[in-house]
């Protein structure tokens, strides 16, 4: 879980900095929605990770606890028996082990809560419905087929990441832009059918667009 957080924080800090040099050349309204969703989901992504380690801490502290409880209560059980005193049931032991349970119930909706909070911290704004019109004219001119396979052979089947990349260049300025911004997210081999078709489709759509 901890691999898969870094490795899409990773990814995040990479495309924040190409969408900064992008703002920088060329500040659009839209650019900076864009920043300031990736920011907002980079965030999110940093406050899971940082629950995950809250609850890995807490996890260790009850450990300790409980074991540091039941030491105390076994020295005071001795120190009884050697005062010949009567020996109740040892409750306290029973109550360590229900707060240890008790921790673990507490700490479950900690681990649970994370993938909730990135998805409500999406952001929605008039600017947003800009953004996706402009998107879904450069997925209208993929085909169904032509998304599978680029989704494959181009984004090593991470479509997520496909739909990503056709996100940000469909609100760039010009097809070279859209070319170095896709080369800092996949390898353009020229050789590949799948990359000239790309390439193909994203210079009709800057001649359309322009």
């Amino acid at each position: 879980m901890k691999q898969k957080l870094l490795a899409d924080i990773e990814l995040d800090v990479h495309e924040l900095k190409y969408l900064m040099d992008s703002f920088t050349k060329e500040p659009t309204q839209t650019l900076s929605e864009l920043l300031k969703r990736s920011v907002a989901r980079m965030q999110g992504r940093l406050d899971e990770l940082s629950q995950e380690i809250d609850s890995v801490e807490l996890v260790s502290l009850s450990s300790f606890v409980v074991e540091e409880t039941v030491v105390k209560e076994n020295e005071t059980i001795a120190q009884e028996k050697d005062a010949s005193v009567i020996i109740q049931s040892p409750k306290p032991v029973i109550a360590a082990e229900e707060a240890a349970a008790e921790e673990e119930e507490e700490e479950e909706p900690v681990i649970e809560e994370a993938p909730l909070i990135i998805k409500k911290e999406e952001p929605k704004n008039a600017v947003l419905g800009e953004s996706i019109k402009l998107a879904a004219g450069l997925r209208h001119s993929i085909s169904l087929n032509d998304s599978f396979r680029f989704s494959r052979e181009l984004f090593k089947g991470d479509t997520d990441l496909m739909n990503r990349v056709i996100e940000q260049i469909s609100v760039m300025g010009s097809y070279k832009t859209a070319v170095a911004f896709l080369s800092s997210k996949v390898e353009i081999d020229e050789e590949k059918d799948a990359v000239v078709d790309f390439l193909e489709l994203l210079k009709k759509y800057f001649n359309q667009s322009a």
